[in-house]
Order: structure tokens, then C-alpha cells, then sequence
């Protein structure tokens, strides 16, 4: 049986003064994340870690394990992904590997004068071997940028979870690995989607960022591939967090 932990990022700094818009003021294109964001993201590191944080075995599934065991842990190129599988990586001891194709809906952006959005750069690859040595990059990761593209826009970015969710479903049927995905909030929405069928229903999207599902910072969905099939054993749980941390 593969399982799959899709796991949200920590609290960013634009977390912290969202106001619904998808360019608000004070709005970072790629932002750290904040001391809250730190202090949640330990603990989760510590939570993963922890020999007997999984009772939630799957029902039809016998097994004595009362662990997460992750085998794998994957973030995307934006920095508060990164900075956030950091404490899991170093608390389970495995390897930090970036995964170019989870990150967050519509790239690298920013709004210019006119309240356009126009996509940026991002981080090269000198850039992440100074700042984060441990990650490892994708081969073709150069030095124009990792992002560099245009604003992704809503039809490129439901495609592009066609093809994470198909490769993912791929990989873990059949399979005994145990993988975590630190991603983004409209990635989990829409990779919960895709997976099971669910419609963007459109009374559900026509604000700035509203959906189907809602994820809090550091929260942990469960979903299980076995048998040919794929069940959703939890989404969203913060049972790691005191009250103070909780946080969108």
C-alpha cells in the first residue's frame, strides 16, 4: 500500500496580512514565512517524526504500525515550501527533494501599476545551493530562474494537476512508499479535485480565493493507493498544533 501526505505549507508572510485578494498590498511574490510559520512547522517536523503520532491505520488494511514512516519528502521551489519541509526532512531524517511541478497556482507573480499580473523569475540554482544546500534540485534547474514564465492562469494551472495527480496515482499503486508533499492551499484544493473526481464547482471560485476545501497552515491529509484504488483516510488534520498556532 503507497500513502501520500499532502501537507500545507507554514504560515507566510502573506498568509499573515491576506485580505482575499490574490495581489493584495504588501504582497510578496515569493515570501519567507513567519515566526508563527517557524514555530508551526517544528512542531509538525516533531509530529511526523514521532514513533506513535499514526494510529489511523486504513480500515481494511491490517497493519501494526501506529507511525507516519515517510519515506520521502518532496516540496515545491517557493520558499515557504522549502522552508517548511526543512523541519520535516531534518526531523525524520531524509533527504529534502524539490519537486518543480507543485507549486502554488500561477507561479511566480506580481501586479504592476495597472493591477495586471505578470509572472517573475524566481530563485536560480546558485541561489538555492547557497541558501539551502541540503535541497535537491531537478537537473534542469539553471541559473535564468526556475520559474520564468508567464502568470500561470486557471486553465494552465488545472492541467498541470491532470498530469501531478496522474503521475503521482502512478507512482504510488502498487507501491510501499510513504510520501509527503509539502504544497500550497489552491494546489491541495485542486489536487483533491482531480483525484476524486469533484468538480470546480462555480459557485465556489468566483471570489479571490475561495474552494471546494480548506486546508490550514502545516495541516496533514491522508490519502491511501491499494488494491488499485485511492481513498481518502483524512484531510486537513492540525491535531499538532496548540490553539495559538492555528492559523489560514
Amino acid at each position: 500500500m503507497g500513502r501520500l501526505y499532502l501537507v500545507r505549507h507554514a504560515q507566510s508572510a502573506n498568509n499573515a496580512i491576506w485580505d482575499g485578494s490574490d495581489h493584495h498590498p504588501g504582497r510578496h511574490p515569493d515570501p519567507e514565512i513567519t515566526e508563527i510559520g517557524h514555530r508551526q512547522a517544528h512542531t509538525l517536523g516533531q509530529h511526523l517524526a514521532h514513533p506513535h503520532a499514526e494510529p489511523r491505520q486504513h480500515p481494511f488494511v491490517a497493519a501494526d504500525e501506529v507511525r507516519f514512516g515517510l519515506t520521502h519528502v518532496y516540496c515545491s521551489l517557493m520558499t515557504r515550501s522549502i522552508l517548511t519541509a526543512e523541519y520535516i526532512a531534518e526531523a525524520c531524517g531524509l533527504a529534502l527533494e524539490a519537486h518543480p511541478e507543485i507549486f502554488e497556482k500561477h507561479g511566480i507573480y506580481e501586479a504592476d501599476a495597472e493591477g495586471s499580473l505578470r509572472g517573475l523569475p524566481g530563485p536560480g540554482r546558485e541561489y538555492f545551493a547557497q541558501r539551502f544546500p541540503k535541497l535537491r534540485l531537478p537537473r534542469n534547474i539553471n541559473g535564468e530562474g526556475w520559474w520564468n514564465r508567464p502568470f500561470e492562469e486557471e486553465s494552465a494551472f488545472v492541467e498541470r494537476m491532470r498530469k501531478v495527480v496522474a503521475e503521482t496515482r502512478q507512482r504510488l499503486a502498487g507501491s510501499d512508499e510513504c510520501i509527503a508533499l509539502v504544497v500550497h492551499g489552491d494546489f491541495l484544493d485542486q489536487f483533491v479535485n482531480e483525484l476524486m473526481g469533484v468538480d470546480r464547482h462555480r459557485h465556489n471560485y468566483q471570489n479571490h480565493w475561495v474552494a471546494n476545501w480548506a486546508f490550514h497552515n502545516t495541516s496533514i491529509s491522508r490519502i491511501d493507493f491499494v488494491d488499485g484504488a485511492h481513498n481518502v483516510v483524512y484531510l486537513n488534520r492540525i491535531d499538532h498544533l496548540p490553539n495559538e498556532l492555528v492559523t489560514w
